[in-house]
């Protein structure tokens, strides 16, 4: 994703008794990383779109999940790759150190980078597609089930804006104390899993696992920048790698835990939402399965084909990520309401069959939205534009308040059981007037230090 780009500044110097590795970029960017994330990029598109089973009866839209079903949750096991992302975030952020000193500065640079994307996709969705899905006659129903489905995707963005306020702070203490601090995050996860389940103390305690959790795979990736990782030798990932995965195992079969790493329908409870323990062994499996393929990756680089290919991901990240649900979406209403035809149950013979089919038909839709959408991430928004919203604030306020407008147009699609639709709406669009508000009252600020 773009959000997790590693801006191309020169290198400075490692952390005190940290090895210079190949890993380090001189001037420039990390192969290796950058591949990692275009993987995690293409992982996250593969399992989204194996994911669907949609059915329209006339009346309403009914959506299911194609893992629910027998072992479709092994398939979340290698393809749950958020801890990768975080990886690479975390990479990026301490490659580019020096510019995060400060929270708000470290902050309006990342978010200049950020939030355009994903200010035209949520502009596109409430103001274009929505009501031009209602024109060409797509029922009502099925409208606001894709309106509300296609903005949860910015989950990801929340927790990556939570890791990068946190940033400055955990660089400092990292550079005192190094994977310690992994490791008491580790230990809290642990600590709230307990309370949760062995205690029975409330269930928003969970959260707390939002920063204990993504925060582990993040530092790894600090790790990983200054070399720390490159020391351990390939018997020893090999061996923690392997103890993760039985350790999840067996965590598994014990309970409560679900086998999947993401959340499935049926399920009495979620992996991801609040993330548990669970989603600390896949990111110490992954991270170790990664840096044992270091060396393969580094030679499949080497390769022109290889190499266009992750440039191309990699510059185009967030707009994949963003636009790649939209893209099934009109495949399936294509399906559904343009050819009147219902898809194969999940893992049938029909279904298996025509998968390449359904990725070849995917892939089209998304090469045409990626098209249209990606200059805004790989270019920038025009100078105009950037004149009315230059700051952080500015970004963040405009999408609050599109989220909020389109919350109320899918009547609380995206609203959960204990957070009301109106609650939520009104929530939103009253940060994204304070954060509008912020952002002009700080315009002349900014253009006077920017000047400078």
């Amino acid at each position: 994703m773009t959000t997790l780009v590693t801006p191309a500044v020169p290198r400075q110097a490692t952390r005190r008794g940290a090895p210079r590795t190949a890993g380090s970029p001189v001037a420039g960017r990390d192969r290796f990383v950058d591949a990692v994330r275009a993987f995690g990029t293409l992982a996250v598109l593969v399992l989204h779109w194996l994911i669907p089973v949609v059915a329209w009866d006339g009346h309403r839209l009914d959506i299911g999940n194609a893992l629910s079903g027998g072992y479709g949750w092994v398939v979340t096991w290698p393809l749950q790759v958020i801890p990768l992302m975080f990886f690479a975030a975390g990479a990026g952020a301490w490659w580019s150190r020096r510019h995060a000193t400060e929270v708000v500065p470290f902050l309006r640079r990342r978010l200049g980078r950020l939030m355009p994307p994903v200010v035209v996709f949520l502009a596109t969705w409430a103001v274009v597609i929505a009501p031009a899905c209602l024109a060409l006659g797509v029922p009502l129903d099925a409208v606001r089930r894709a309106a509300g489905l296609a903005p949860q995707l910015l989950w990801f963005v929340a927790v990556y804006l939570l890791l990068l306020v946190v940033t400055p702070a955990l660089l400092r203490a990292y550079s005192r104390w190094g994977l310690r601090v992994a490791v008491v995050l580790a230990g809290a996860a642990v600590a709230v899993d307990l309370a949760r389940f062995a205690v029975g103390g409330p269930s928003w305690l969970g959260y707390l696992n939002v920063l204990c959790v993504w925060l582990v795979p993040y530092l790894l990736g600090f790790a990983y920048a200054d070399g720390t990782l490159g020391t351990l030798r390939r018997r020893t990932l090999a061996l923690v790698g392997a103890g993760a995965v039985a350790t999840l195992a067996a965590l598994v079969a014990a309970g409560p835990y679900p086998p999947s790493m993401v959340g499935l329908p049926g399920d009495a409870m979620s992996n991801m939402n609040p993330p548990t323990v669970c989603l600390l062994l896949v990111t110490v499996y992954q991270v170790a399965a990664v840096l044992l393929l270091r060396g393969a990756v580094l030679r499949a680089l080497d390769r022109p084909v290889v190499s266009r290919v992750v440039g191309y991901v990699q510059a185009r990240s967030m707009t994949l990520y963003l636009w790649h649900l939209t893209a099934m979406f009109v495949v399936v209403g294509v399906v559904l309401f343009g050819l009147h035809r219902a898809l194969p149950a999940a893992w049938t013979a029909q279904w298996w069959l025509t998968r390449p089919l359904w990725y070849a038909g995917l892939l089209a839709v998304l090469a045409v939205l990626v098209r249209l959408f990606a200059r805004v991430e790989t270019v920038g928004v025009p100078a105009r534009l950037a004149v009315h919203a230059r700051t952080a604030a500015g970004y963040a306020g405009v999408a609050c308040l599109l989220a909020a407008v389109l919350i109320a147009i899918t009547k609380g699609t995206l609203a959960t059981a204990t957070f009301g639709p109106q609650a939520l709406a009104a929530a939103l669009l009253a940060l994204g007037l304070a954060l509008t508000a912020l952002s002009r009252t700080g315009r002349a600020a900014v253009a006077a230090r920017d000047a400078a």
